[in-house]
C-alpha cells in the first residue's frame, strides 16, 4: 500500500518511472495494485484525504501507458461509489467494464462487478446488481478464488437484504461468513455486520447488538474508521429500539458529525434520515419534517431513489400526527411511487400500514383490515417480522373498532411478550385493554392497561428528564387515563384517584435544580445558536400597541426548528453519560394524610368515556360525574379567551364584551363547578386541572347568585401532586436578597420600565435588567444564581402548534422553555410578566406552556397569564403583587389581596383573571 505522502509529489514522467523503478523493479503492476490497496483503504477511513490521494492517483496515470486506462477508471468508480456519487460511479465502472472486456481480461471485468453490482444496488436496479454478482461468482469459483467468492456472496446478500427479502440475504451472508472463518479479517467484519442489519429486522436485537460490536472492533483493530462509525451508528438505532432514547440520540449526533468530518457525505445524511424516525417516535413532529424536507433533494441529488423514498415516507407519516393530511399524502404518494419503481416490499408495507392509520382516523375500518392485510403479505414476502407484528396490532385495533372483538383478541392471543420491543408491546396491551374495557370485563382491561403504563415507565428510563421526556409521556397518557377509567368502573375511587395523581406527577415532574451538565460544546455549535438567535430577533414584528405579546413571519417558525435542531446537538454534547433512574416516581396514599382539616382536592379528569372531578379531603374521596361533553368544554373557552382578549386589546365595547363573558362564565361555573359544590369541605381548594381545564379562569367563574368563585373560596393550584409533600411556608419574603428583574420595553410598552423600577424600589436589594441588557445569558445566569424571586416583564407568545416555540423576546432574541435545560430555577417565585405565559398550544395534550416550563425547570411558584394582558393593567397588577408581597411576606395572600384590589378598580375580569398562581 502506498501512502498519499508518496506520491502527491509524482508531478512528472521521469519521477513517475524513477518511483516505479527504485520501489517496484519496473513492475507496474505491482505499483497499480499497491495505488489501488491505498485508495481502498482511505475510501475506509478518510473521505477527504481519499479525495486528495485520487488527484494524485489521475496525474500519475497521464504518465504511463494508454493500456492501463481502465484501472483508472475503475478507481475513480470506486471513489465516486463510496462517497455516494452513484451516476458518476456508474459512469466510471461502465467505462473501465468496456475496455477490460474488449481487452478480454475477464478476471478484472470479474472484479469490477463487486463494485458495479453495489452501485446498481444502491440506483435500485436489483435485477442488474444480481446479474452481475451470479457473473462474477462464477468466474470466482471456477477459478478457486475463495476471498473473492466470498465478497461477491456478501454483495449479493446486500442486494436481497435492500430487497427486504431478509431471509435470502442472510443464507448468502452464511456462506460467505463460511468462506471467510475466523479469522479476524476485515472481510469477515464486513459481513457480521451485514447480518447484524438482517437480525434486527427479524426483531433479534441481542443477536444484532453482539455482531454491531463484533464488527466495530474489527474495524477498530483494521483503523477503518468510517466503517467502526458505521457501526456505532447501527448500534445508536438499536438503542433506540431497546428504549435507551437519549443514549441513541447522543450516539446519533456523535456518528454524524464523524462522518461529516470524514467526508462521507452518504452515510451522514443516512444518519439524518434515522434521526427523523426517532423524532416521530418521540413526537417531535415540527423537527421530524424540518429534516426530512432538506434530506428529500440530497438523496435526489445523490441518486439514492430508496433513501429519498423512505425520507418522503416519514415526512408523510409526521404530517398526519399533525393532521396536515394534504401534504401527507402528496409525500406518501411520491414515496409509493419510488418504492413501486423499486419493487420494495417492505417499504409498500410500510406505507399500507400508514394508509390503514389514516383509514382508523376517517373510521373506515373494513378499509383498514384490506391496507392491514396488504401490508402484512408485503412484510411476510420481505421477512420483516418487527414490521409485519406493527402490522397485525393495527389489524387487531381495526377488528376492535369495526366490533369484531372476539376476533381482535383471538388475533391478540397469537403474540408472545419476548417476540415483542417496547413500543410494541405497550400498543399491544392498550389495544387488547380496550377490547376487554369494550366487553366490560373491566378488571381485565385494567391489568392489561397497567401493563401499558409498566412499559411507559420503563420506556421513560432511557430518557434524560426533559421537555422530550415530557412530549414522549403526553402521547403515552392515554393508559394512565384508561386506568383511573376502570378502577372508577370497577368502584375503586381511591386507587382510581391515587392512580391519577401518580399520572400527573410523572407528566408534570421536576427536574434537578441544580443540573451537572460542565461538558464542552463545540464552538461551531454555540456561533450557529448565536446566528439563528439574531435572525430571529430581526425577524420579530412589532407587537400591537399596548400589549406584551409578539408576533412573527411565516420564515420565523422555519427558523425556531433549525434552532431546536441545533439545541439537540448541543444537548448531545452535555447529557451526562449515564441516566439517573429515579426510582421514586408516583403518588402515595400519604397524599391525602397532607391535607389540612378545610382544603379540598378538585381533581378534574377525562379520560376516553368518562368527564368528571375528583374531590378529596382528610376524611373521604368522592369522585362526581359532570354532563360535560369535552369539545362544548373547549369550545366555550375558546370563545371566553377571544371575548376577554378583544375587551383587552380594545376591539369590543366592555359592556357588550362583558354581558358575553358573564354568560360564558355563568355556562362553564354550571358545567364544572356547581355539580361539585356538595363535595367540598372548607373554604381552601386546591385545584389539580390540567389540559383544557387549565385553562378556566376558576377566580372568575360566577355562579346563579352572580357571585364570583373567589368571594366563596380561597383557590390554589398544584401542578404536580408531589408539592403536597413540601408545603414549608416562605418565610422572610422581605429579607430576599438574590432576586433579578427583567424588563424588555421597546417604544411601544412603556409602562414596563415604570413596573420593573418600582418592583426594585420595593425589594431594594434586587438586581435589575433592561433592554439590550436583558439577554438569554443574562437571564441564563440569575437563573442559576437568583434564589428569591425572578420577574420578566417582556413581549411574550405562545405557539399553538408547538408549546417548545412559546417565547420571551429578550433584549437579543427569543427565549424558549428549550432554553431551560442548561440550568435548574433555584428562585421560589418566577414571575413571568407577558401574554399568555400560562396558556398552552393546541397540541400535545394542551398542557405545556411557558410557566409550565418555568415550574419544572425548579420555579416554587410561577405568576403568569392565561391570554393577553394589557401594559397598564399588568403593570399596577404587578406592583400592588410585590407591595404586598413585601407586607405581607406570604405569595399566596400577596396574590388574594392583589386580585381583590384589582377587581376594586375594574369589575371586568377580562383585566385581572387572567393572572394565574401555579404552586402551593
Amino acid at each position: 500500500m502506498i501512502d498519499l505522502s508518496h506520491i502527491q509529489d509524482l508531478n512528472s514522467r521521469s519521477a513517475v518511472e524513477a518511483f516505479i523503478s527504485d520501489r517496484y523493479d519496473d513492475n507496474v503492476l505491482d505499483f497499480l495494485h499497491d495505488l489501488d490497496r491505498g485508495i481502498n483503504r482511505l475510501i475506509r477511513t478518510d473521505l477527504k484525504k481519499s479525495a486528495r490521494y485520487l488527484e494524485a492517483v489521475k496525474r500519475i496515470f497521464r504518465y504511463l501507458p494508454p493500456n492501463l486506462k481502465p484501472r483508472l477508471f475503475a478507481i475513480q468508480g470506486r471513489f465516486h461509489h463510496w462517497t455516494g456519487q452513484y451516476g458518476s460511479a456508474l459512469r466510471y465502472y461502465r467505462m473501465a467494464l468496456r475496455e477490460f472486456r474488449r481487452r478480454r481480461n475477464t478476471e478484472a471485468v470479474a472484479r469490477l462487478g463487486k463494485g458495479l453490482m453495489d452501485v446498481y444496488m444502491y440506483l435500485g436496479r436489483y435485477r442488474e446488481a444480481l446479474n452481475i454478482g451470479r457473473d462474477s461468482l462464477n468466474f470466482f469459483r471456477r477459478n478457486r478464488f475463495q476471498t473473492d467468492a466470498g465478497q461477491i456472496l456478501n454483495n449479493i446478500g446486500n442486494v436481497y437484504h435492500r430487497m427486504d427479502n431478509n431471509h435470502q440475504a442472510l443464507s448468502h451472508y452464511n456462506r460467505a461468513l463460511e468462506i471467510f472463518g475466523e479469522e479476524d479479517s476485515v472481510s469477515r467484519a464486513i459481513v457480521q455486520y451485514n447480518r447484524a442489519n438482517v437480525y434486527t429486522n427479524l426483531n433479534q436485537l441481542r443477536k444484532a447488538e453482539e455482531l454491531y460490536r463484533s464488527a466495530a472492533e474489527l474495524y477498530r483493530r483494521s483503523g477503518m474508521e468510517i466503517a467502526e462509525t458505521q457501526a456505532e451508528y447501527s448500534l445508536a438505532y438499536l438503542y433506540f429500539l431497546e428504549d435507551r432514547y437519549t443514549e441513541a440520540a447522543t450516539v446519533f449526533e456523535a456518528v454524524y458529525n464523524k462522518f461529516n468530518a470524514l467526508g462521507d457525505v452518504k452515510s451522514a445524511t443516512n444518519a439524518r434520515l434515522d434521526m427523523v424516525e426517532i423524532d416521530i417516535q418521540l413526537n417531535q413532529y415540527g423537527s421530524a419534517i424540518m429534516a426530512a424536507d432538506e434530506i428529500i433533494p440530497e438523496f435526489g441529488r445523490l441518486g439514492m431513489r430508496y433513501e429519498q423514498a423512505k425520507a418522503c415516507f416519514f415526512a408523510a407519516e409526521a404530517r398526519i400526527k399533525l393532521g396536515d393530511y394534504v401534504l401527507a399524502s402528496r409525500r406518501l404518494r411520491t414515496a409509493e411511487s419510488l418504492f413501486v419503481r423499486e419493487d420494495n416490499n417492505h417499504w409498500l408495507g410500510m406505507i399500507h400500514i400508514t394508509k390503514s392509520r389514516l383509514m382508523i382516523a376517517r373510521r373506515r375500518f373494513a378499509d383498514t383490515l384490506r391496507e392491514t392485510d396488504r401490508a402484512i403479505e408485503r412484510f411476510v414476502r420481505s421477512g420483516n417480522e418487527r414490521r409485519r407484528i406493527d402490522a397485525e396490532i393495527i389489524k387487531i385495533e381495526a377488528m376492535m373498532q369495526k366490533g369484531d372483538i372476539r376476533g381482535a383478541l383471538k388475533l391478540a392471543g397469537t403474540f408472545t411478550d419476548e417476540k415483542l420491543v417496547s413500543y410494541q408491546l405497550y400498543n399491544l396491551h392498550c389495544v387488547i385493554g380496550q377490547c376487554y374495557y369494550n366487553l366490560r370485563e373491566y378488571d381485565v382491561a385494567l391489568d392489561k392497561f397497567r401493563e401499558a403504563v409498566w412499559i411507559v415507565e420503563k420506556m421513560l428510563e432511557g430518557l434524560y428528564p426533559d421537555e422530550i421526556s415530557y412530549f414522549f409521556v403526553i402521547d403515552k397518557y392515554y393508559s394512565y387515563k384508561m386506568v383511573v377509567d376502570c378502577l372508577l368502573k370497577l368502584g375503586r375511587i381511591q386507587d382510581s384517584f391515587i392512580s391519577n395523581l401518580k399520572a400527573l406527577e410523572i407528566i408534570n415532574r421536576k427536574a434537578a435544580s441544580e443540573r451537572h451538565l460542565e461538558k464542552e460544546v463545540p464552538q461551531e455549535l454555540v456561533n450557529r445558536r448565536d446566528e439563528l438567535r439574531a435572525a430571529l430577533k430581526k425577524m420579530n414584528q412589532s407587537p400591537r400597541d399596548s400589549q406584551r405579546q409578539a408576533y412573527s413571519y411565516a420564515r420565523y417558525f422555519a427558523l425556531e426548528q433549525e434552532l431546536w435542531a441545533n439545541e439537540r446537538k448541543i444537548r448531545a454534547c452535555l447529557y451526562p453519560d449515564r441516566i439517573k433512574k429515579d426510582n421514586g416516581l408516583g403518588a402515595n396514599d400519604d397524599i391525602i394524610g397532607l391535607l389540612r382539616p378545610d382544603e379540598t382536592i378538585v381533581n378534574f379528569i377525562t379520560t376516553g368515556a368518562i368527564t368528571g372531578v375528583f374531590c378529596v379531603n382528610r376524611n373521604k374521596t368522592e369522585f362526581a360525574q359532570l354532563e360535560l361533553n369535552h369539545d362544548v368544554l373547549e369550545s366555550l373557552l375558546r370563545r371566553l379567551h377571544f371575548v376577554f382578549e378583544s375587551v383587552v386589546s380594545g376591539y369590543k365595547y366592555i359592556d357588550e364584551a362583558g354581558l358575553a363573558a358573564e354568560t360564558y362564565l355563568k355556562e362553564i361555573y354550571r358545567l364544572v363547578f356547581k355539580p361539585i359544590r356538595s363535595h367540598l369541605t372548607g373554604d381552601r381548594i386546591i385545584i389539580m386541572a390540567d389540559g383544557s381545564f387549565g385553562q378556566i379562569p376558576f377566580n372568575a367563574l360566577k355562579d346563579e347568585n352572580n357571585h364570583y368563585l373567589m368571594e366563596d373560596f380561597r383557590l390554589s393550584y398544584a401542578v404536580n401532586p408531589d408539592d403536597l409533600r413540601d408545603r414549608t411556608e416562605l418565610a422572610g419574603l422581605s429579607e430576599w436578597k438574590n432576586n433579578a428583574i427583567f424588563a424588555i420595553s421597546g417604544d411601544l410598552l412603556p409602562s414596563i420600565e415604570i413596573e420593573a423600577r418600582r418592583i426594585k424600589d420595593i425589594f431594594g436589594q434586587s438586581k435589575v435588567y433592561y433592554d439590550q441588557a436583558a439577554d438569554r445569558q443574562s437571564l441564563l445566569k440569575e437563573i442559576g444564581r437568583a434564589d428569591g424571586f425572578l420577574h420578566i416583564a417582556a413581549h411574550a407568545s405562545r405557539s399553538s402548534e408547538n408549546p417548545l416555540f412559546s417565547r420571551i423576546l429578550m433584549g437579543d432574541g427569543p427565549f424558549y422553555p428549550f432554553d431551560l435545560f442548561e440550568t435548574g430555577i433555584r428562585a421560589k417565585l418566577v414571575t413571568l410578566s407577558g401574554c399568555q405565559t400560562a396558556a398552552p398550544g393546541l397540541y400535545y395534550g394542551n398542557s405545556f406552556s411557558l410557566a409550565k416550563a418555568f415550574y419544572q425547570a425548579g420555579g416554587r411558584f410561577v405568576l403568569a397569564t392565561l391570554w393577553p394582558v394589557a401594559d397598564k393593567v399588568s403593570m399596577l397588577f404587578m406592583i400592588r403583587f410585590y407591595q404586598a408581597l413585601a407586607e405581607k411576606e406570604n405569595i399566596h395572600e400577596a396574590y388574594w389581596k392583589t386580585v381583590r384590589s384589582m377587581i376594586d378598580v375594574t369589575d371586568n375580569p377580562a383585566f385581572w383573571s387572567s393572572f394565574v398562581l401555579l404552586g402551593i
